[in-house]
Formats: C-alpha cells, structure tokens, sequence
C-alpha cells in the first residue's frame, strides 16, 4: 500500500514538473501557452432520470506551439477529460508533433490529430457542446502516434496518415498499423471563412486475434460544407465495418448554425445512428438545439436542448436541458 502511494504521488510530480517545465520555455521563448476548458450545467427532464441535475467540467487543454524556422514548427497539447465509468479527471498527452515543410509537402512527425473528422469537426464547429459524429460513435480516435503527410493542390486539401491505430489514450497494442487518408475541395475550415467544401475520408486498420486470423475495420466518411451571410451549415454519410463480426454501423448527420446578431447565434445538430445496418429497430435520433451567447472575448454561453429518440419504441426517449460554457485564453 506504501509503495502503491508513493507511485501515484511519484506520478503527480512528473506531471507537475512536466507542465512547469512547459510553462518555463513557453516563458523563455517570449510565447503563451494558449487554453480551452468545457463547463456544463445538465439538468435531465427525462420522467426516470436517476441524476437529474449537476455541474461539471468536461475537457481541459492547455497548448503550445512554437515556430522554430521557416521550415520547421512543434505542437505540444495535454488533455484532461473523464476516463471509465467513475468520471475521474485524467490528464493525457493529446499532441507531441514535429511539422518539417519538406521540399514534397508537410510531414508531421509523431502524436498528432487524425484526419478522418477534422474538416467536419470544424464545418459543425461547436465541439464544446458536442463532439462530431464520427468522433461521438467511435469511428475514429482524434488523435494517435505516427506519420502525416499533407499537401495542397490547386484547391484541393489532402492527407495521408500512417498510425499505431489504438489512439491517444492507450499504447500500442499490436504489429499493425492504421492507414487513414482524406481529401477535401474548398475550405476546409467554414468555423473560419466563409466558402464550401466536399471531401471524403476513409481509413482501413487491420487486427488479429489470438489464433493470428487477420481482419480489417474500414471506416468512410462523405462530407459537405457550406458558410456566407451569417449562416454555416454541413452534413455527412458515415460507414464503419468489420470484417471479423461482420456488422456495418451508419450515420447521417445535418447540422447548421445562424448568426441572428453579432454576439448572437442559433443552431441545430441532427444524427442519425445506426449501429447495425442489418438489425431492424436498433437506430437512434440525436437533436440538439440551442443558442450561443457570445459573451465576451474568450467566453461562449450556450443554453440548449438534447433530445434523444429510438427506433425501438419500448425504449424511452430522453429529453435534457443544458448550459454549456466555452472558456479560451
């Protein structure tokens, strides 16, 4: 028990004295450490809701980013969010990457985001109330250990990303490796410029078993965007399978957002779930709908409504009322 305590305190100090030393060359390199926290107050309407109502802070990151020339560029970023069931705060090591413009492209060297929603991510652009689709249902990790490659062409973004497969969050697991790519035409970030895009992303990771079968899991994405006049709206098709049970899941997703004033903004997110095509009765409809509040620089105050329904009629739907809040710095 002793020795169990002194390795857990032993573990707080490393990462004490790991941020205290990012903070220091964040200091010494005349730059700042920027930050992004996700506050929520959820109060649940549903008639059998076990816990009705609480606060609670859902994600926390602290990043640095430092241009070491023209050519060459690092990106630290921690993570602290829930883990398990017991929803513990746990800090994790989200980004470690080396950007090298070569003479063929951009190269990204180590932990780094995934390319399968980053696009649509930014064309619903609200992650602080909820995540995209692919990343909501586990279709993809959002961030993983290996090699980018990543170019532009006339109007046309793409990557190409070999990684571990198994994602930010744990080690690698086995001898295979995930292949994602993803290309997109127009703007890729509408959360930032009006314009359009449309893309597609897709990624194959093969696995084995303990008797050394090989099987693969493939997911796709189809995605369009489009931003002008104070209105951005995106939709998406997504398909994951696996070829070892043999279940292919679906999404259909709509979600768009109305600047009604400046400081004011309307929106909808609409996902369709499917986690077996072939299964009748076992989809789900997710809605959110709400308004942002900007209410002030850094600070985004957004009261809105979730409301989940299910194919299964003896299933109960769930309606919940939340406030979630957006702090940056």
């Amino acid at each position: 028990m002793f020795r169990l305590k002194n390795d857990i305190k032993g573990e707080r100090m490393k990462y004490f004295l790991s941020m205290l030393l990012l903070l220091s060359i964040a200091i010494s390199q005349n730059t700042t450490l920027s930050g992004l926290g996700y506050y929520d107050y959820t109060y649940d309407l549903s008639e059998n809701a076990a816990n009705d109502a609480g606060f609670s802070l859902k994600r926390v990151y602290f990043t640095y980013k430092n241009t070491i020339s023209d050519d060459l560029s690092i990106k630290f970023q921690t993570d602290v969010g829930e883990v398990g069931g017991d929803e513990r705060l746990t800090a994790y090591l989200k980004k470690a990457q080396v950007d090298w413009k070569s003479p063929l492209g951009k190269i990204t060297l180590g932990m780094q985001g995934m390319n399968m929603f980053n696009v649509t991510e930014k064309n619903w652009g609200f992650r602080f109330i909820e995540k995209s689709p692919m990343d909501k249902h586990g279709f993809s990790s959002s961030a993983d250990m290996g090699i980018g490659y990543s170019g532009e062409f006339s109007n046309i973004n793409y990557s190409v990303l070999m990684t571990n497969g198994s994602g930010y969050k744990k080690q690698e697991n086995d001898k295979f490796k995930k292949i994602s790519f993803h290309g997109v035409y127009g703007q890729p970030k509408l959360v930032k410029e009006d314009g359009y895009n449309i893309g597609i992303a897709y990624s194959m990771e093969p696995y084995g078993d303990d008797s050394e079968n090989s099987f693969n899991k493939t997911a796709m994405s189809l995605f369009a965007g489009y931003a002008a006049n104070k209105l951005r709206i995106g939709g998406e098709y997504d398909m994951h399978t696996d070829s070892n049970s043999e279940i292919s899941k679906q999404i259909m997703a709509l979600y768009l957002s109305y600047k009604v004033m400046d400081n004011l903004e309307g929106l909808v997110y609409v996902d369709m779930y499917d986690p077996n095509i072939d299964s009748d009765k076992n989809g789900e409809t997710y809605i959110i709908a709400g308004l942002n509040y900007y209410a002030t620089k850094g600070l985004i105050v957004t009261p809105n409504l979730w409301l989940t329904s299910f194919e299964d009629t003896n299933v109960e739907s769930t309606n919940v009322f939340k406030i979630n809040f957006q702090f940056k710095f």
